[in-house]
């Protein structure tokens, strides 16, 4: 795939999220091929001038998706109000001593949250104590919690605006997100530290350093986000709390046995997706892929 293919194919994966792209992010999240900042505005000059894609404002987007610009401005006007609200969030977990990072995901990571989107919460906690700390940050965000939907479509629904949704937790001891593709990896790349204790946002990172297959020039940026707390005390509280990490996740366990439906449970990592958001995504990607002629090239 070369440049002005990786350029389109980029494109068209954002634009799956009506989400126009700035020369800088196009760099950062290019599919599929390592390239320099100035290679890649020189092709997307190009493609402008030839008419294969628009640039408005300062943001490139796929021809003919007139709108785009004024949605993602507005987008970001929620996005930040959701922010602050997730902040809040984070401050009520990280009374958790169990707990070693609050990362946002989803829309709100990229600052294009629909007016009635959540709050997509990420946890990274101690090891053994995943039940644990699941177990408290549910009793902590009680009362701002988005309630469980069935529905087996992509949707927005005033019920779960600025709700958290606790969707993924992940044991420090096992990092690594095992399953490898396009759009893992955009999730992984695109989430944003909130809060941070002893680093691991950066351990984080190192562990996935696979995502380098599908968007090689991703780089973060982790000193933007979040706060540091340099707490040393979580290893004898960790070991404390084994018997009721047992009884938790028993318990846990139990209570879920009859509403998990796509949901991913391992004994050190949790993701929480009743809807189907990956298989939807990469089915729309291939779409577009088709319409530019790219299906396969990439």
């Amino acid at each position: 795939m070369n440049l002005r293919q990786a350029i389109l194919a980029t494109l068209a994966y954002h634009d799956i999220f009506d989400y126009p792209l700035t020369i800088e992010e196009i760099h950062q999240y290019l599919i599929g091929g390592k390239a320099s900042l100035k290679s890649v505005e020189k092709v997307l000059n190009r493609l402008t001038d030839d008419k294969k894609i628009s640039r408005r404002r300062g943001y490139y987007y796929l021809r003919n998706h007139i709108g785009l610009v004024n949605r993602r401005l507005q987008r970001k006007k929620y996005s930040k109000f959701k922010f602050k609200k997730a902040l809040f969030f984070a401050n009520l977990l990280k009374i958790i001593p169990t707990l070693k990072l609050v990362a946002i995901s989803g829309a709100l990571a990229m600052e294009n949250s629909h007016k009635d989107d959540d709050i997509d919460l990420i946890l990274v906690t101690s090891k053994g104590t995943l039940w644990t700390t699941r177990f408290l940050a549910n009793i902590l965000l009680f009362p701002f919690k988005r309630k469980p939907q069935p529905q087996l479509t992509i949707n927005h629904s005033p019920s779960t605006n600025n709700k958290a949704c606790l969707n993924i937790f992940l044991d420090e001891s096992s990092l690594k997100i095992s399953d490898q593709n396009l759009y893992t990896a955009h999730e992984t790349c695109q989430m944003k530290p909130i809060w941070d204790r002893d680093g691991t946002y950066s351990r984080l990172v190192s562990a996935n350093n696979w995502v380098k297959k599908f968007l090689p020039n991703w780089q973060t940026c982790d000193s933007e986000h979040g706060t540091r707390n340099k707490n040393k005390n979580v290893s004898r509280v960790t070991y404390h709390l084994s018997p009721i990490e047992i009884f938790l996740k028993k318990f846990q366990l139990w209570y879920m046995r009859s509403k998990i439906t796509t949901e991913k449970i391992e004994d050190t990592q949790l993701f929480f997706h009743p809807q189907n958001k990956e298989e939807w995504v990469m089915g729309e990607y291939q779409k577009r892929l088709k319409i530019l002629g790219l299906i396969n090239r990439i």
